[in-house]
C-alpha cells in the first residue's frame, strides 16, 4: 500500500521510491477521487475505471492550446510507438489477470491528469472539447507512465468527488466520495 501524496510530482516521486526498493511488485491498482465533467454518466460518488490516461499540459503550449509533439520529444516508447500525453490502458483485462472483482456499477471513460484543477467552467469545457474525458485527477498519468516505463501492468479506478469547473459548495462531495472509494475498494477483492 502506497499513500502518494496530492499531485504528478508526489505520485511519480513516490511510485519511483517504491518500485526501486521493491523489486518484487509485480503491478500496480490506484484508487482515489476525481472531479467528473459529465454528472449524468459519472455522477457524484459513483465509480469510474479508467481506459486511458491523458497529461493535457505536456507539450508546446501556444494561443490554440498545447500540442504534445510540439517539442518533439516523446516521454517514452510504448507497445504501440511514441508516448506523447496519452497512455490507453486496459482495466477490464488486469482486473481478470489480478482475480479482481470488477465494481458492478463502474463506468469506463478517459482520465485526465493536471496539477492545477480546472477551476473553472470555461477550462473544464476547453478540456473536454480537447480531450473528451470523463474525469479529472492529479497523480494517474505519472502513476501509468511509471508502470509503462517499468514494463508494469497498471489500472485505475476513482470514485467522483466533485463537479469539474465548479467551485461551489453544492457541486462538491468528498466525503461521500471517500466513503464511496472504501466500499469500492472491500468489493474489488471479493471474488467468486
Amino acid at each position: 500500500l502506497l499513500v502518494t501524496g496530492v499531485g504528478p510530482v508526489n505520485a511519480a516521486l513516490s511510485l519511483g521510491r517504491v518500485l526501486g526498493a521493491h523489486r518484487s511488485v509485480r503491478g500496480v491498482l490506484n484508487l482515489g477521487v476525481a472531479g467528473t465533467f459529465d454528472v449524468l454518466r459519472a455522477p457524484l460518488g459513483s465509480a469510474v475505471l479508467a481506459s486511458a490516461e491523458v497529461w493535457p499540459e505536456y507539450g508546446l503550449a501556444d494561443d490554440h492550446g498545447v500540442d504534445p509533439q510540439g517539442i518533439a520529444f516523446p516521454q517514452a516508447e510504448g507497445p504501440t510507438g511514441p508516448v506523447w500525453d496519452r497512455i490507453d490502458l486496459a482495466p477490464e483485462l488486469l482486473f481478470g489477470q489480478w482475480h479482481l472483482a470488477v465494481p458492478a456499477a463502474a463506468r469506463s471513460g478517459v482520465a485526465l491528469t493536471v496539477a492545477g484543477v480546472s477551476g473553472t467552467p470555461a477550462r473544464a469545457q476547453a478540456m473536454c472539447r480537447r480531450h473528451a474525458p470523463l474525469m479529472e485527477n492529479m497523480e494517474g498519468f505519472s502513476l501509468a507512465l511509471g508502470c509503462l516505463r517499468h514494463n508494469l501492468p497498471f489500472a485505475e479506478v476513482r470514485t467522483m468527488s466533485n463537479i469539474v469547473g465548479s467551485r461551489a459548495a453544492e457541486d462538491w462531495a468528498l466525503e461521500g466520495a471517500l466513503d464511496a472509494l472504501g466500499a469500492l475498494a472491500r468489493e474489488l477483492f471479493l471474488t467468486d
